[in-house]
Order: structure tokens, then C-alpha cells, then sequence
């Protein structure tokens, strides 16, 4: 059964993982900057995330994503700062313009799921969404 589990996991891991599905989501918003979305996501959920901690999440060198986020600055997506207590370490936080298409692709990626559950039972939904939060509070890390 934990085999099962894994399996489970490492598929949806990818599907989520996957350019391609980035894609479908940022035509619905009308942008087509692959770097943006898991850029922009990240920040959204986490504001003022540390640029290490992004390119840990990112599962990049801090100088890939460091080059990204400049990209992001020039275009008005997002700004960075240095930590007030400690200047080495640089924060990364929405702008406006990063804001509106958070939310944008947060209501398209509802409108998705929507879709994709729209033949499960209430019921089933929740026992999903139950499932997926116990594992949640399993895993040893910090909450993203």
C-alpha cells in the first residue's frame, strides 16, 4: 500500500511539475512567461520568501533564480529587498501587476479543479481533501 502511495504521489508531483501544464494556465490568464508562474505562485503563498529559499523550492541555483527574478523585477511582477536584519539575504515580494496575476491564476487553477471534480460526489471530495491534509501535517516540512 505505501508503494501505491508513492506512485500516487510521484504522478501527481509530475503533473504539477509539468511545463505544459503551466502553459494551459498561463494562456487563460494571457501571459506566456514560462519562468512567471512558478515564480509568482511561490511569492503568492509565501510573501516575502528569501531568494535561497525560492531557488530551494525551485529546485535551481540561487543565480538562475537570481537572474529570474530580476526578469520579473524589470517587468513589473515583482520587487526584492534586503532583510532589515540581515542585508545578505534578499526577500522577494508581489508587486501590484504580480498580485493581479496571482489571483488570476489562482481562479483559473479553481475553475480547473472545478472541472476535474465535477463527476465526484461531495462526499468523495472531501474524503480527497481530508487524505490530502493529513498528509500535509505528516511531512517534516515547513508549511509552503
Amino acid at each position: 500500500m505505501i508503494n501505491q502511495i508513492f506512485e500516487s504521489l510521484i504522478t501527481i508531483v509530475n503533473f504539477f511539475n509539468d511545463p505544459e501544464q503551466d502553459e494551459v494556465l498561463l494562456k487563460k490568464v494571457g501571459n506566456n512567461d514560462k519562468n512567471l508562474l512558478p515564480i509568482v505562485v511561490r511569492v503568492g503563498r509565501q510573501p516575502e520568501i528569501s531568494v535561497g529559499e525560492l531557488a530551494k523550492q525551485l529546485g535551481k541555483n540561487h543565480s538562475s533564480v537570481s537572474r529570474q527574478i530580476r526578469k520579473l523585477e524589470n517587468k513589473g511582477f515583482i520587487y526584492s529587498l534586503n532583510k532589515s536584519e540581515d542585508k545578505r539575504i534578499r526577500m522577494v515580494v508581489l508587486a501590484p501587476k504580480g498580485e493581479k496575476i496571482y489571483k488570476d491564476i489562482t481562479a483559473v487553477r479553481y475553475q480547473l479543479l472545478t472541472e476535474l471534480f465535477s463527476n465526484l460526489k461531495e462526499e468523495e471530495i472531501i474524503n480527497i481533501a481530508n487524505s490530502l491534509k493529513t498528509l500535509r501535517e505528516l511531512l517534516p516540512i515547513k508549511n509552503i
